[in-house]
């Protein structure tokens, strides 16, 4: 049976979905210090185990970022990741303030799926810290 849940992923449950969702895990150090500064979250689990998940994160009154929107493999394809999606975006609007800007980075075809809940496509850079 599939249920949102109110009890955050651990680090170990964090780490493993990424992974097994292609988004790459994190030292453990980092991935603790990340799930500390969430501003609010969805995990989707199928009797007990994680199986989708999304954050958001950011200062909390301007700006926020939607992360790690995952899906387990075994669960893709059912439409998942837009139920996430939905989730995320109704507990945002009941506990962070209006107006606040969020955005995201889409993987290569992720798009459709962010643009259906009125994310535009901008140009942007990155990087990571060496």
């Amino acid at each position: 049976m599939l249920s949102f849940s109110t009890d955050a992923a651990t680090v170990r449950e964090y780490c493993a979905l990424r992974d097994a969702s292609g988004l790459g895990a994190f030292p453990d150090e980092n991935a603790r210090i990340g799930l500390a500064n969430t501003l609010t979250a969805v995990w989707l689990r199928h009797e007990g185990r994680l199986i989708g998940m999304a954050r958001i994160i950011g200062d909390g009154g301007c700006f926020a970022q939607v992360t790690d929107v995952a899906i387990h493999p075994d669960f893709q394809r059912q439409g998942l990741g837009a139920r996430v999606m939905e989730q995320l975006l109704l507990q945002a609007r009941e506990t962070l303030p209006k107006d606040l800007y969020i955005s995201l980075i889409a993987g290569p075809g992720a798009e459709n799926l962010y643009a259906k809940f009125g994310f535009k496509s901008l140009h942007g850079m990155a990087r990571t810290l060496p």
